[in-house]
């Protein structure tokens, strides 16, 4: 009995013990969000109309682009692939015979056609990200150009398209112009 009571009160001690020697806990909360680059466009077709061989026009409207993704963007615009394997797109020069180019600018409000630089236009060999001075009039405020745009927020997007100097091809073209979303 002797030998229970001792080691009862061992027990006992032992319990105290390791209640002393106990800590207390306190839970941290981690949280995470994965980057998702994202793009929308309204409306998602601008029609130039009929026009003449060797001029120019300027996009009555804009094309809203959205970064509906959730980290801020910057845009990039291309050209996939040309209309019907017809024309060829040009960046560096006025089109020539069966050459077009196409020109985009984020601005607040409709640009003049002398806005259009060569940094602006973008074909299928040459894409175009925007920045201060690409895609931009370098004279208009950083918050209606196409970078740095944050999440939910958007721009106006003006095209510029300019005619070939020839053509055979008298039907509707259809032009896939490309706007992709990148990291800021």
């Amino acid at each position: 009995m002797r030998y229970l009571l001792a080691g009862l009160l061992i027990l006992g001690l032992m319990g105290l013990a390791s209640q002393a020697y106990a800590g207390d806990t306190a839970d941290i909360t981690v949280y995470v969000r994965i980057s998702q680059l994202s793009v929308a466009v309204n409306p998602t077709s601008y029609d130039f109309g009929t026009m003449v061989a060797n001029t120019s026009d300027v996009a009555d409207s804009y094309i809203a682009v959205t970064n509906d993704g959730n980290v801020t963007e910057k845009f990039k615009l291309g050209i996939p692939s040309e209309p019907n394997g017809t024309w060829t797109s040009v960046t560096a020069a006025a089109p020539g015979s069966e050459e077009y180019r196409l020109s985009g600018i984020f601005k607040d409000a409709q640009p003049a056609s002398g806005d259009y630089l060569a940094e602006d236009s973008f074909s299928v060999s040459t894409e175009r990200t925007a920045s201060a001075t690409d895609l931009a009039r370098d004279a208009d405020a950083p918050g209606v150009k196409g970078y740095n745009i944050s999440e939910n927020d958007w721009r106006q997007l003006w095209f510029k398209f300019e005619a070939p100097s020839d053509t055979v091809i008298t039907t509707q073209q259809s032009i896939t112009a490309r706007v992709t979303a990148l990291a800021q």
